[in-house]
Parts: C-alpha cells; sequence; structure tokens
C-alpha cells in the first residue's frame, strides 16, 4: 500500500448502508460477468460442473456425484439452488432427484470460490480448477475426513468430464492466523500468505455462500483493515453469516517475497511460463517494499471508482500492465518479451489459426495486446507451433528460461541480503523445496541436463542416427535426426563422450518414443545397432520419463535425503577382452575380471541421472570406487544393479561384477565394523577399504605383498574379506573362511624344522611370520603366554584360538586345536619400551631378574645383550621374547606387539 494512501484515518471515511449496497452489487455483478466467461470457455459437456458443483456440496444425496454418506458435512450459507440448476439435475444426472431432499440442518459450509485464470483471458481448454472450500471452524477432524472425501470424489467426477479439478479445505479464522495446510505438490504450504491472499482477491470467482468482506473495505482504508471490518459488522452494515473474512493485504512481510519465490521457483521446473509471470510479479513487488501496491488493491480501487468493464478488470490483464510497467521502467526489453511469451502461451489461444466462439472474446481482447506489442504474422505462427518445436528452439527458449529463472533466485537473494530478512516458510518446507530445485536445475558434471520442462509437448524423432567423431581420448558420439555421414555442427543435436549418457539425454528430453527407431551411422566402434538398441531398452526400463521433482506423485521422494535406486553398467562397449579366452572361458584369464571400460549410470530418488565413464588399467577399481561414493552419501545401495555386456556370450562376466557388486554393498553398507575386500586383478592384489566415506585401495604385486599388506595397523576392528575368485584355495583363504568376531587367531603349519605363523589379530591385521622351530607345542605355548601378556597390558578380553593348517585336496585348510601345555622355560626374556627418538621405541631388557639398559649401553645393547645370553645358554639355537611391555598409555593392538618381537628376535639372533 503506497504511503501516501495510508494517512487518512478511519475516522475520515463515511460508512453507510447506501455505499455499502452499491459496492457489493459491483462485486457480485462483476463476479456474475466473470462466471458467465468462464462458463463459456468450457466445453458444453463440462459446463455442467460449475452448474452444480454448489448443489453437490449444498446437499448429501446418493444419487449425485461426489456422494460419501449422509453424516458428511454440507449446507452452503445463503443457497438455494434456482430451477435452472434443478432441471440440470433432471436432464443429466435423475429424473428422480427432488429439492429439497432432506431436513434443514445448519450449513457447515461458507463458501465456495473457484480462483485462478477462471474467467479470465488465461482461461484455456487445458486450464485447471482450483477451488477454496470454505468451511466452518467448528467441524471435528472426522467431519473434515468425511469433506476431504466428498471433495475427492467430487474431482474423479470431474475428471470424467475432462477437468482438472482441485479442492482446498479453507478455515478463514486459521488462515488469518496464518495456519496453513503442510507443503504438498499443488499446495504452498507455509511459503506464502499474503501473496495467496492477493491472488485470491484479484481473480476469486464466488459460486455460492458469503461474499469476502475484503470487497467492500475501501482501498484507502486497507491499513485500518480490521477497524473497518470491526465498524462494519458493528453498525449492522454486515450480517455475521453474509461475508467470510480472510484479512487484509497491506503489509506483506518482506520474508514472505523470499518464500513465495522459493515456490515459484520450484513450479517452474513443471509450468516455467506460468511461475515465471509470478516470479517477476514477487520481483516487482520487493523492489517496492515497503511500500507495496498489491494488484488486488487496483484492482478494488477501480472497483470502488466505478469501473466495470471485465476485461480491463481481468487479473491476468492486470498482471501483465504491472509486468509491463515494471520491465519497461527498468528498460529491460528481452526480459518483456518473455514476459508476453509467457502471457501469450498462458491463454492457450492461436491467434494464426481460426478460433472456435467461445474464445471469440478471449481472441479479440489478445489481438489488441499482440497488435501493441508490434508481434509479426510470422512470430505468431512461430509461437503458435510450439507443439512441433524441435530440439534446437527447445534449446533456445530453454537457455532463456534457465536465464530469467537464474535472474529470479538471485535476486531473492540480495533482497534477503538487504532486507535481512529469512524466508517465512517453514524450515522442513524449505529443505523439501530446496531439493526440489537442486535435482531439476543444478548443473554438475556427469548429470544429466533436461531441457524441455514444459516448453514443448513433444521433441521425439522418428529416427536418430548415431555416429562417433575423433580417435582414441578424442574419440566423442554424436547423435543427429539426419542420415548425412559429414554430420556438420549444424546438424549433432547433442555429443558425449560415452554412448550411454547420449541415450539417457536422448530419452529424459523427449526425443526417443515408443516408435522412434535407433540406426548408427558411419564408424560404429565395435558396437551394432542391435547393441545400441538393447542399450536403449535396458535404460528405458530404469530412467523416469519426465523430471521427477515436478510430478507431483513423487512429492514425498524429496522429504528424504536421495539415494539410489538403480545403477547399470555397461561392460566393455565396442571391445572384445574375451575373444581370447579358450573353451574355458574367463577361468582361464588372466584377471578375474578382464573388464577395460565401463560406462555407469546411475538413477536415484530425486529423479538425477548421472553418467561416468572408465577406462585403462584401474577401471573396475575406478568403477568401484565412484560406485561405493553413491552408497556412501546416501548410506544405502541402489535397489536394482543391472550389469550389460554384449560379449560375454556365456554371461561369465556379467554374474561376476554382478556378485562383485553385491559383495561390496555387503561390506561398506549401513555396517558398524568396515572390512577390508580383497580383489585380484591382472595388475594385482587390490585392498579396498572405506575411510572418510572414501574407498582407500592398497595395491599388492603378489600373494606374498598382500600378506604384508594385510598386516598393516587398524584403528579398529576391520575383518579381511575375500573376493570369491581371490585365491580360494590359499591359507589365506582359510585363515579369513576361520576368523569370526574381536578375537585372536592364530594359525600355524610346520615344515623342515620350521614353523609358518598367522596370527589374525583382534583388530583384523595379519601377522605373517616364519621361525626356526624344533619344538612346536613349545613355540606355541610361548607365543599364547607372550599375547596374553599383551592382552593383560592393553586392557581388553578377547579370547585366543588356534588352528593348524593342512593341504586337503590342492586346498589349504584350518583344524582347531587344543592349546598346548608345556612345562616353563628356564630362560624368560623381557623387553620394556623406556623411551621414543624420532618414533622409534628404546628398550631395556631383563632376563631371569638381570637388567640391561639402553641408558647404560646405547647402540651396543643388543649386541651386549647377546652376549650374555650365549655364555649363560651356550646351547640355545634362538632366543625369543617372552614378553613386551609398550608403557603406560600405549594401547596397541597384538600385531603392534608381534612386529616389535620379531624386530627385536631377529637383532638378538643375528651375527655381529
Amino acid at each position: 500500500m503506497p504511503v501516501e494512501s495510508s494517512a487518512q484515518s478511519l475516522s475520515d471515511l463515511a460508512i453507510s448502508a447506501s455505499r455499502v449496497a452499491e459496492l457489493r452489487e459491483r462485486f457480485l455483478n462483476l463476479n456474475k460477468q466473470r462466471l458467465m466467461r468462464s462458463r463459456t470457455s468450457l466445453q458444453d459437456h463440462q459446463r455442467i460442473l460449475l452448474d452444480l458443483l454448489p448443489l453437490l456440496f449444498h446437499v448429501n444425496h446418493p444419487i449425485l456425484p461426489g456422494y460419501v454418506n449422509a453424516s458428511a458435512p454440507c449446507g452452503i450459507d445463503g443457497y438455494t439452488p434456482d430451477d435452472a440448476t434443478l432441471t440440470r439435475v433432471h436432464q443429466h444426472i435423475a429424473r428422480s432427484f427432488d429439492y429439497p431432499c432432506q431436513e434443514p440442518r445448519q450449513p457447515q459450509i461458507h463458501s465456495l470460490f473457484l480462483m485462478g485464470s477462471c474467467g479470465s483471458i488465461a482461461q484455456s481448454d487445458s486450464s485447471d480448477l482450483d477451488a477454496w472450500l470454505c468451511h466452518s471452524a467448528d467441524l471435528s477432524e472426522p467431519e473434515l475426513t468425511l469433506l476431504r472425501k466428498k471433495a475427492w470424489e467430487i474431482t474423479c467426477w470431474a475428471e470424467s468430464l475432462g477437468l482438472e479439478l482441485h479442492f482446498f479445505l479453507m478455515d478463514c479464522e486459521q488462515f488469518r492466523r496464518g495456519k496453513r495446510d503442510r507443503l504438498d505438490a499443488d499446495a504452498a504450504g507455509t511459503s506464502q500468505h499474503f501473496l495467496l491472499l492477493d491472488e485470491f482477491y484479484r481473480s476469486a470467482l464466488l459460486l455460492a455462500g458469503r461474499y469476502p468482506i475484503w470487497w467492500l473495505v475501501p482501498p484507502e482504508a486497507e491499513e485500518h483493515y480490521e477497524e473497518y471490518t470491526a465498524q462494519l459488522r458493528t453498525e449492522g452494515l454486515v450480517r455475521d453469516n453474509e461475508s467470510i473474512d480472510f484479512g487484509g493485504v497491506a503489509h506483506i512481510p518482506a520474508g514472505e517475497f523470499i518464500g513465495a519465490g522459493v515456490w515459484q521457483l520450484y513450479k517452474a521446473i513443471s509450468s516455467p511460463y506460468k511461475a515465471v509471470l509470478k516470479l517477476l510479479l514477487t520481483e516487482a513487488y520487493a523492489r517496492n517494499f515497503p511500500n507495496v501496491d498489491p494488484i488486488s488493491i487496483g484492482f478494488k480501487r477501480e472497483v470502488h471508482l466505478g469501473e466495470s468493464d471485465i476485461d480491463k478488470l481481468d487479473p491476468y490483464i492486470l498482471i501483465y500492465r504491472r509486468l509491463e510497467s515494471y520491465l519497461s521502467d527498468r528498460q529491460e526489453r528481452d526480459r518483456l518479451e518473455l514476459v508476453r511469451r509467457a502471457f501469450y502461451f498462458k491463454t492457450g489461444l492461436r491467434l494464426s489459426l481460426s478460433t472456435s466462439m467461445k474464445h471469440q472474446q478471449r481472441r479479440l481482447l489478445l489481438e489488441q495486446l499482440t497488435s501493441q506489442w508490434h508481434w509479426q504474422p510470422e512470430h505468431l505462427l512461430n509461437l503458435d507451433t510450439r507443439h512441433r518445436w524441435k530440439l534446437r528452439r527447445v534449446r533456445d527458449e530453454h537457455r532463456f528460461l534457465v536465464a530469467e529463472l537464474t535472474n529470479s533466485y538471485r535476486f531473492l537473494q540480495e533482497f534477503a541480503e538487504q532486507s535481512q530478512q529469512k524466508a517465512l516458510i517453514n524450515s522442513e518446507e524449505l529443505t523439501l523445496l530446496g531439493r526440489k530445485l537442486y535435482a531439476a536445475f543444478e548443473r554438475k558434471r556427469n548429470k544429466i541436463e533436461w531441457l524441455n520442462p514444459g516448453i514443448a509437448p513433444d521433441l521425439s524423432e522418428q529416427q536418430l542416427y548415431f555416429h562417433t567423431l575423433g580417435f582414441g581420448e578424442q574419440r566423442r558420439w554424436v547423435v543427429s535426426a539426419s542420415a548425412r555421414h559429414d554430420f556438420e555442427a549444424d546438424a549433432i543435436l547433442q555429443e558425449d563422450s560415452q554412448l550411454s549418457a547420449l541415450l539417457c539425454w536422448c530419452f529424459c528430453n523427449g526425443l526417443v518414443k515408443d516408435n522412434s527407431r535407433l540406426r548408427l551411422s558411419g564408424r560404429r566402434e565395435g558396437i551394432s545397432e542391435e547393441d545400441l538398441n538393447h542399450m536403449a531398452q535396458r535404460l528405458r526400463s530404469h530412467l523416469p520419463s519426465h523430471v521427477p521433482a515436478g510430478d507431483p506423485r513423487q512429492h514425498e521422494a524429496f522429504a528424504q535425503p536421495k539415494v539410489p535406486l538403480s545403477t547399470l553398467f555397461f561392460l566393455n562397449l565396442g571391445q572384445d577382452p574375451l575373444s581370447q579366452l579358450n573353451s574355458h572361458g574367463i577361468t582361464q584369464h588372466r584377471s578375474n575380471y578382464p573388464v577395460t571400460s565401463v560406462e555407469m549410470v546411475c538413477i536415484n530418488s530425486w529423479g538425477e541421472v548421472i553418467a561416468q565413464s572408465f577406462n585403462g588399467e584401474d577401471t573396475l577399481l575406478d568403477t568401484l570406487n565412484a560406485y561405493q561414493q553413491l552408497t556412501v552419501a546416501a548410506g544405502k545401495a541402489p535397489q536394482n544393479i543391472d550389469v550389460i555386456c554384449f560379449n560375454d556370450p556365456k554371461g561369465q562376466l556379467v554374474t561376476r561384477i554382478e556378485e562383485l557388486t553385491l559383495g561390496i554393498n555387503r561390506c561398506f553398507t549401513n555396517t558398524q565394523t568396515p572390512p577390508r575386500y580383497v580383489i585380484k586383478l591382472s595388475s594385482g592384489f587390490h585392498i579396498l577399504q572405506v575411510r572418510d566415506d572414501e574407498l582407500d585401495v592398497v595395491r599388492a604385486d603378489s600373494y606374498s605383498s598382500l600378506v604384508e599388506c594385510l598386516e598393516r595397523g587398524q584403528e579398529r576392528f576391520s575383518p579381511i574379506v575375500l573376493d570369491p575368485y581371490c585365491v580360494p584355495d590359499s591359507a589365506l583363504a582359510s585363515i579369513v573362511e576361520n576368523s569370526h568376531g574381536e578375537d585372536c587367531h592364530l594359525f600355524y603349519h610346520t615344515r623342515d624344522g620350521w614353523i609358518d605363523l598367522f596370527v589374525r589379530d583382534e583388530r583384523g591385521s595379519l601377522s605373517y611370520r616364519s621361525s626356526p622351530c624344533s619344538n612346536p607345542d613349545r613355540f606355541l605355548a610361548q607365543l599364547l603366554l607372550f599375547l596374553l601378556h599383551c592382552r593383560q597390558e592393553q586392557g581388553n578380553t578377547h579370547q585366543f584360538h588356534l588352528y593348524e593348517l593342512r593341504q586337503h585336496r590342492g586346498r589349504w585348510v584350518s583344524h582347531p586345536l587344543k592349546p598346548p601345555k608345556v612345562s616353563g622355560s628356564t630362560l624368560y626374556i623381557e623387553a620394556h619400551a623406556v623411551e621414543r627418538e624420532n618414533g622409534q621405541a628404546s628398550f631395556d631388557f631383563r632376563w631371569n631378574h638381570q637388567w640391561i639398559r639402553h641408558s647404560d649401553e646405547g647402540p651396543k645393547l643388543m649386541q651386549r645383550l647377546q652376549q650374555q645370553l650365549r655364555e649363560r645358554y651356550p646351547h640355545h639355537d634362538y632366543f625369543r621374547i617372552d614378553r613386551i611391555s609398550l608403557g603406560e598409555g600405549q594401547y596397541e593392538q597384538s600385531a603392534v606387539y608381534l612386529r616389535y618381537k620379531h624386530y627385536l628376535e631377529t637383532l638378538l639372533n643375528k651375527e655381529y
């Protein structure tokens, strides 16, 4: 409201019964004319909806559409069906219907309105109908449930007539207090209040019941809305059951522009032209904040001044005039042209073609406007053939729309900073809308872009030709609707480094329909036309057919973080890595997974399509890393995994990759104990482990190197998981199979005076040592005693399990044993860490109660200790450490103690 209009006090405004009656009559006459125009815009068989809608909510009768039961709330204040309405019922519903058909009851519905484009130049054959069903505040929750069901049944009846009808149940008292229904695909939730009311007041059509008391409040009294309406009631100029009160629109808070703007950005996903008009109106309002003059007040001002021309008071004409003035003042010609196109498309008229008589008035009005815009016939023809627009025209228009939406988003950010106001929208609803915007508009690497949300109805091509340009790393796939082999730039519709991404782009942007034929042209790069169409079929079964962010049926998916739904792996496209295999197939290949290229497509619950490709020596590892990132970010693995390989006739490679992904999922998804997954490729062994949500890969060139790598310390328990095809008959496979939980497991094998020892400790690290041994029982007893001392210093409670490794039919197997019992040794050697220099520990030693200290001997300590031991025990072949203490606060795992033990024993037994 302009500042100068608010200066007039309420005492200066005279209120007379005759003036109130005159204003009421003006609005009712205007309402009647717009209802007639709205009815005229409908097809003959659809007009019955407007004729009967009030009656359907006024009574409950089994023979009428929308009947639920006799207890459903009904009765509209002040409504009585006229003879024409009853005649329509008898002609089109049932001759047996009688009115009144029930005992009179207290009306439970105050008003029934239509709002939006009804009765305006923008009401086209495809326009939906939004109805405000204003009910009594006294209805109980069960009664509201019945009313919603009744409204839904009437919605279904409207659908049978070819009309899209949405009901919004409204309690005017709750609305005035700011309480709104939760946000869904159609309702704006808490994103707007006064702007919604502004739209309602300038466009609402009263079908039956109470009229808005807002009609009677002079524009100059809008600042004193509450006092003025109270005076109207106090003086008896308006009866309690005569009007309905949703409140005034004098003060629109700054935060509402932000929330409403975000809501309209979301609506732009599926209806960009309509959203552009409302976004720009929000911007035009916000530019004048706090001196906002809402269109609804301007509309009311004209009516109060005596204007009765419904063309001049057309709500969409009023919007256009406001935007035209705003953009002309700012000299933003391109944006104004976009507004004109959006307005033209919203009308649904085609001025270059003939129009039926029911749209004649709307056509005349639009012709006047386009004449003022100096639009030429060829421009009109271009717009009128939008249904035949193809990709290039849509891409240009998409660029304009995205630029405008981006501009609107930046304006909202700047406005929020300047006004220091937060969006007046529930934080959960803001998060949900933000997710939808992110999914629909964010551009990022490997994400498929949707170019045609609501721009043109059909971009499909009868035939699409795929071809490659360039060679090697510079090779790219291109698609065209032309069979020309030269593929000049103007013939190319899109290009991409991977074929699957190009197919995804074609599907997502509607270039491929059921009757489309996909062809290969020029160089085929080892891919047949059959392969191409097979790829397309597999992708079609997973890809969304439209932008899910704009789909009302997908609304609830955005209430949760996105999760992967489907992942497709296309292996070795255009290559033949299995061709050299003999009849034994993949089992004789030097790699368990002969994969040299992968194209991966992932579809998540927000409808985002991500396409990536991997090539080279680390193809499979890079693929697994990217796949793991998808699952880690979501906390769960995709529900569907689809693996495709065209040069794997027996399906062996496909089966193995499916098993591998399932194994990775089991290991790394929702686990409290992050394991290490070991696979074997042609480049060697690879240990996969998730660290800080990243897939860490440790490479080992040989089996012995793999065992060494598995000894590395772990911060917490991390079991070893062997891929099924990784050394399945080895001792390592048997060790992994028999090691369970966070206990310590010992495995040994004797050979020619030596003992091979494996210890998988309480954190999952695997230590291997080979040592001379003449008495295995004594060796094992001493080792178990050493590990018991380690456990005591660690303060742990893990148990010990002993196994003997034996070979059986070409496999290593583990046999559980009871720990050996032997008498104590005459020699007992302890090592005590005393200090750490440059990360290295220094030790003092005690043997049989005799100390030898590092501070006394320095670098000669081990040599001096060996001399003492050999002098005292000349017949000992090998001296072993019986106990190591790393000191207070050093809570190392058993593998670390064993590493120190081996290191110190090596020094103690070497030749000096």
